[in-house]
């Protein structure tokens, strides 16, 4: 929901308060109680949608970051096995192909990771006879390619929901213009009551102002030491879009930094500092809203 919509809606619950207390004032008015009837369903209708737009996504990002580190810490040890193999008996060919290291994965967008980890679970499926010896069984294979599986149906559910974020902020919009309209009748009666009751008309017009919340930023950031709490400088944050960084920020002496202007969409954030565990997370970015980037950083053991 934008910061136009909420202050736009907030005044609609305002006045829908105001109108109740006094609603004696106007209900003498023909057209008032169909117009205010309208009025009260679209409020609950717009409640119900905020309610749809807010529903935490983070469970969606959370099981594709659980999926992803599990095909990683499987595909890592499938390719540890492989590439000792290959080097053992000479196959520099295929040692090369089978390496990567846990930076190497994580710093590959998701299509791109499924097809590294794919790659890799290829050579050793393909060479699963001679691997049998390197501690390389069916049941490992088979963990390997379940887990990679795992990860592709869940990697874009993330930004599934924030399409479906976006749909309902279509039809919020829809909604308060509508109820903007209705509102518009109504002042025409309240007009017509400014002579006979005008404390009320002026603490109604006082009630129908929007107001706006202010603010520019885009994107406030605050990267810390996960076990001292500390602020953490020099650490690298880059957002990609559809496999593309389009964005790369280092942390200030405070730990944190601001961007005032992203287009809005489902970022890939990748956080890393020499020292520091690399992580990879999925970040939202909503047009007119500022977005809070929060990590802690672990250290490296």
């Amino acid at each position: 929901m934008t910061r136009k919509q909420i202050s736009v809606y907030s005044m609609l619950r305002r006045v829908s308060d105001l109108i109740k207390k006094n609603i004696f004032l106007l209900s003498a008015f023909p057209i008032f109680t169909e117009l205010f009837s309208k009025y009260e369903s679209n409020l609950t209708q717009i409640g119900s949608l905020i309610e749809q737009q807010e529903k935490d996504i983070t469970g969606l990002a959370t099981q594709k970051e659980v999926n992803r580190a599990s095909a990683t810490k499987l595909i890592l040890n499938l390719s540890s096995r492989v590439v000792a193999y290959a080097k053992l008996t000479g196959n520099e060919v295929l040692a090369k192909e089978a390496y990567y290291s846990e930076t190497d994965l994580n710093r590959l967008a998701d299509d791109v990771f499924v097809k590294a980890c794919r790659v890799i679970y290829s050579a050793a499926q393909s060479h699963s006879m001679e691997l049998m010896g390197y501690g390389v069984t069916p049941e490992i294979l088979s963990s390997a390619d379940a887990a990679i599986l795992a990860f592709e149906a869940v990697m874009d559910t993330p930004k599934e929901g924030y399409t479906g974020k976006k749909q309902t902020t279509t039809q919020l919009a829809d909604l308060l213009a509508e109820e903007q309209a209705i509102l518009g009748k109504i002042d025409l009666l309240v007009d017509i009551l400014k002579d006979t009751q005008a404390n009320f008309y002026t603490e109604y017009y006082d009630t129908r102002k929007v107001v706006y919340r202010s603010g520019s930023l885009a994107v406030k950031a605050l990267i810390t030491d996960a076990a001292t709490g500390n602020p953490v400088s020099g650490v690298t944050v880059s957002f990609a879009l559809d496999g593309v960084v389009v964005l790369e920020k280092v942390t200030a002496d405070a730990g944190g930094f601001t961007v005032k202007s992203m287009e809005e969409g489902v970022y890939n954030v990748t956080i890393s500092k020499l020292g520091y565990k690399t992580v990879i997370q999925p970040f939202n970015i909503l047009a007119d809203e500022l977005a809070t980037l929060e990590v802690k950083l672990q250290q490296n053991a």
